[in-house]
């Protein structure tokens, strides 16, 4: 793969010399490191890479942070004095009604599409409109962001106003997690049933309409995608950098060499096992910050699931979970650059629920747990599931299962799979890795092909799956995801619980902040008992870039554009 990415490289070289950014300038400024050099190229190395350039589309995080630097969002978050705060990116500011049910955003004027169209609250309006018409359908990814909305208005060009039924107490935080798009290039495939919003794919049909600090070059879905500059961006700070050459690895220590040896700026997550080498490189900064993202066994929790009910029980599920060494996880997968956690919703998500467990490593004590429930040994050594009768009937059988893990790199699903591996086989349950390809193709192994929400048709072909996700601040689209309203969306459990879904609806209009953690505890503590995931744990967000650069926020992340604009070379 170095040797790919070397070419791809100067293939980028190339596209922004022909593109008028060759990277260099004599424009300086002064930062809080000192000297801040205008230009350049901002070459970044990842092991996850950018799915899809629509919106409605997406699965991995990579997308969700070219969509913040290619659209307008209403809000971004900043990072403050260790604390994270919603901050206005194409809104100024914003005011809500004397009864909560109407916000007004005051968007900033002047903005322009990549093809010269201003941007403005008309925009914004259709694209809320158009999810929220869709939503149960070919918008439901971003589903969220409309979440008890009635309607949006534009009522004037740098007006608009979303008309709520009742009081939301999170408005900002899930309508960070939207992009508005283009009304002059999307509303031609928002009609009828709106399948068109979901068959587009803007990277087919390059260059594609922006409004963000950056267009995009050139899209590669497993190479580099060049993101250029884009000199209407003007209700923002202006990126540094001229370019931000993106390129996906799919070898981890190649994309280490290329750092070390200059061909890289920036590696957006250090591979656990190269931190220590890193951090000895003096030319090289490495960046850590706890949390972030969580690794977990899932388990097909559909009610109506077909084959091996038993692993629809919350007992067999945990004495299952008890058999896994999580530290074991921790040294060797992880190179102790992560730790335990019972929640689902993780780091950085505030109104964590950290009095969950602790789940014990107790493999003695979950074989005592699956003899009680009747599920003997066999002279191999795995277990036997009884006979069931009813609308479910299953013969007899050994309790051995398919396990479906995606190929992430970060996620080292292999070596993690090995060690969940180990410990079911001490419970007598025997399990084999499941080769789930991609994201994409992983979560289409869960949902089936002809996965509907409406006639509860899907989840009917898996056990269990193993995933890693980055959590989001506000727990709202975490507690989301096991709602049936997700299904065929981001659902990958296929749970139904009605009450569950109550509760998910209350916690977003509860305007009181105290009221609103209670009950999101409270919901998580339900996922907990219920054993819909195993925990396993929650890695560290560690990148590293080479000191001619500066200017990176690893806590900021991916949420806010200057993710990319504030990076800069050092003068």
């Amino acid at each position: 793969m170095r040797n790919k990415a070397a070419i791809c490289l100067s293939v980028v070289l190339a596209i922004l010399v022909v593109a008028g950014c060759g990277g260099s300038s004599s424009s300086n400024q002064t930062g809080e490191s000192g000297a801040v050099v205008q230009g350049g190229i901002l070459r970044v190395g990842t092991i996850n890479y950018i799915d899809t350039l629509n919106p409605f589309l997406y699965i991995e995080s990579q997308a969700g942070n070219a969509f913040n630097m290619i659209f307008p969002q209403l809000v971004q978050y900043d990072y403050k004095d260790g604390k994270y705060e919603i901050v206005g990116d194409l809104a100024r500011s914003w005011d809500t009604s004397a009864d909560g049910k109407d916000w007004t955003f005051h968007l900033k004027s002047g903005g322009k599409w990549s093809d010269g169209q201003p941007i403005t609250a008309e925009d914004a309006a259709w694209t809320l409109n158009t999810t929220l018409k869709y939503q149960n359908g070919p918008t439901a990814v971003l589903a969220g962001t409309v979440a008890h909305v009635d309607n949006a208005e534009a009522t004037d060009p740098n007006t608009l106003v979303i008309h709520y039924k009742k009081p939301v107490g999170n408005v900002l935080a899930v309508l960070e997690l939207g992009w508005i798009l283009p009304k002059h290039v999307w509303e031609k495939y928002a009609v009828g049933n709106g399948k068109g919003l979901k068959t587009y794919h803007p990277e087919q049909n390059l260059p594609m309409v922006t409004g963000g600090a950056y267009t995009i070059k050139s899209y590669e879905k497993k190479g580099t995608t060049v993101f250029l500059k884009d000199p209407n961006f003007t209700y923002g700070q202006p990126s540094n950098a001229d370019a931000v050459a993106l390129t996906y690895y799919t070898n981890a220590d190649a994309m280490i060499t290329d750092l070390k040896g200059g061909q890289l700026d920036y590696v957006d997550q250090v591979p656990f096992s190269a931190v220590n080498v890193v951090k000895k490189e003096s030319s090289i900064q490495v960046d850590t910050v706890p949390g972030f993202e969580t690794t977990n066994i899932t388990w097909n929790s559909n009610p109506q699931k077909p084959k091996n009910r038993e692993l629809l029980d919350p007992q067999v599920k945990k004495a299952l979970s008890m058999c896994v060494d999580r530290d074991k996880i921790i040294d060797v997968v992880f190179s102790g650059y992560a730790e335990k956690v019972e929640n689902l919703v993780g780091n950085p998500a505030i109104y964590a629920n950290t009095d969950l467990g602790p789940l014990e490593y107790d493999c003695d004590a979950a074989n005592q747990m699956l003899d009680q429930l009747g599920y003997t040994k066999g002279a191999d050594g795995i277990r036997v599931a009884p006979a069931t009768s009813g609308q479910y009937a299953q013969p007899a059988h050994k309790m051995q299962y398919e396990i479906i893990v995606p190929n992430s790199l970060d996620f080292n699903g292999d070596r993690e799979f090995q060690v969940v591996q180990e410990g079911f086989a001490q419970a007598g349950v025997k399990v084999t890795e499941k080769a789930g390809g991609d994201s994409s193709s992983a979560y289409a192994l869960e949902t089936d092909d002809n996965c509907d929400a409406a006639t509860s048709t899907g989840y009917s072909k898996f056990d269990i799956a193993m995933w890693d996700w980055v959590g989001y601040v506000d727990p709202d689209f975490m507690l989301s995801v096991v709602t049936k309203g997700q299904w065929c969306s981001w659902s990958d459990t296929g749970w139904v619980n009605a009450d569950y879904d109550k509760m998910y609806v209350q916690q977003a209009t509860t305007v009181d902040p105290g009221e609103r953690e209670q009950l999101v505890k409270e919901m998580q503590k339900i996922i907990y008992d219920n054993v819909l995931y195993t925990q396993l744990v929650e890695e560290q967000a560690i990148d590293a870039h080479r000191k001619e650069w500066d200017g990176f926020n690893t806590a900021l992340s991916a949420y806010s554009k200057t993710y990319y604009t504030a990076p800069h070379k050092v003068g």
